[in-house]
């Protein structure tokens, strides 16, 4: 037998905490039993520790901290992937109806092509292939379409309510479950379109904040004596009294972080229930360079919760299990061009597509498979202990440092260590 590499230790409240990342197990130690593992250990004598504690022997067995020798840990991790990222029982088609908008914020990475617009005969391939996937994918047993953009609600009645008609419609006739979600900046929601998003089955709406009213209103405007943080913050309320879910996401910057907390004043008139509906996600704008905002991110965090708002369960962290949606093979992101991607964080480049949409399938070309095959080539990745929770970044991560030693945690043993941390007290929080 042997200790496993995917082991982590952590001093916390005068004991330690001890977890393996492929089980996910966590136990909490007193510092003699942890100095016993770490003798057996150095000393590659784990049956020293069953002969001195046969009961914690036995736990570190069950739990997965001792396996035996042979034990191909990273093919472990290897199988695991290869299981959710060739999962067969859901498709995710993302769709760009254009990749114009209605703001210009300063740290938008996309290009936004004005005039851009879903074609009618691209609309038409898009359900052409939507049919066909429902028709002929093996497994299949839930759909998913999601939009995005550009800002997806700029030709709400041209594009998406079509495309929401003819998938829920479709879905039916499959006998499929739906899920529908968009990505928008909010402002265009109006009670008609939330009468068609409870129609239709329409599960969520991530909608961003830049910070409070007065520093949103400086990002989204309008024009220079109008901004959108009021609209935005009523029709944020429209939906969750429709029992709507709402990821609200809050771009931040050091700068927007001060006055934070007066956004949880603008729901002060939700009940407790409806403020449930909205879920907080918290996101560093990529262009901040401060890497010392975590107290100031957990404190309103914390606030957020108190006020009532969701927070993401800690172990939605675990990038494996939880993976990219681009990661997975059953998705994929048509451009109002039929210009076919995977990842919908970089530029809609004919550089970076991976495939075509044609009549009714898409071309894709070598791209999608050297993706598909990136994952799990760096060494660093290979030694680290929360590899199986981590999976060294998404495939777009692991294309972009082809060739270079490289850690999504930037080789920051205390950062690796929080997010173990983090899974922990999550855990004991459930099951209080």
């Amino acid at each position: 037998m042997k200790i496993s590499k995917f082991n982590t230790s952590i001093h916390y409240n005068g004991k330690f905490i001890y977890h393996n990342s492929l089980t996910e197990k966590f136990l909490l130690l007193d510092p003699l039993l942890m100095d016993l593992i770490t003798a057996a250990k150095n000393e590659d004598s784990v049956n020293s520790i069953e002969e001195i504690h046969e009961e914690l022997y036995k736990s570190l067995l069950m739990n997965g901290f001792i396996v035996p020798k042979e034990t191909d840990e990273i093919q472990s991790v290897r199988v695991l992937m290869d299981k959710i990222d060739n999962q067969e029982e859901t498709y995710h088609l993302m769709v760009n109806p254009t990749m114009n908008c209605n703001f210009k914020c300063w740290y938008c990475y996309e290009t936004h092509i004005k005039g851009s617009k879903t074609s009618p005969g691209t609309l038409e391939k898009i359900t052409n292939y939507i049919d066909n996937i429902m028709s002929n994918q093996k497994g299949i047993k839930q759909f998913v379409l999601s939009f995005f953009g550009g800002e997806p609600l700029l030709y709400y009645q041209d594009v998406v309510l079509p495309l929401m008609q003819y998938t829920y419609k479709a879905a039916d006739d499959h006998k499929l479950a739906l899920g529908i979600s968009f990505t928008t900046n909010g402002f265009l929601i109006n009670e008609e379109m939330v009468a068609d998003f409870l129609k239709y089955n329409v599960t969520g709406l991530q909608i961003s904040f830049d910070g409070n009213k007065e520093l949103h209103d400086q990002t989204r405007f309008v024009s220079k004596s109008r901004g959108s943080y009021d609209v935005i913050v009523e029709n944020i309320k429209l939906l969750v009294r429709n029992h709507i879910r709402i990821t609200l996401r809050i771009n931040y910057t050091e700068q927007n972080l001060i006055g934070l907390e007066d956004i949880l004043h603008s729901f002060n008139d939700l009940s407790a229930t409806e403020r449930k509906y909205i879920t907080l996600s918290m996101n560093k704008v990529w262009q901040e360079n401060n890497e010392n905002l975590g107290d100031q991110v957990i404190d309103f965090k914390e606030k957020a919760t108190i006020f009532g708002f969701s927070i993401p369960d800690a172990f939605e962290g675990n990038r494996v299990k939880n993976s990219c949606y681009a990661d997975k093979r059953n998705q994929s992101v048509i451009n109002y061009n039929g210009d076919v991607y995977k990842c919908n964080a970089r530029d809609f480049t004919k550089e970076n597509r991976e495939g075509v949409l044609l009549e009714n399938e898409i071309s894709w070309n070598p791209k999608m498979e050297e993706r598909m095959s990136a994952k799990l080539n760096n060494k660093p990745c290979l030694d680290c202990s929360i590899l199986p929770i981590c999976g060294g970044g998404c495939s777009q991560q692991a294309l972009e440092y082809r060739g270079k030693d490289y850690c999504v945690n930037n080789f920051d043993e205390n950062k690796k260590k929080d997010i173990v941390l983090n899974m922990f007290l999550s855990n004991n929080l459930m099951n209080a």
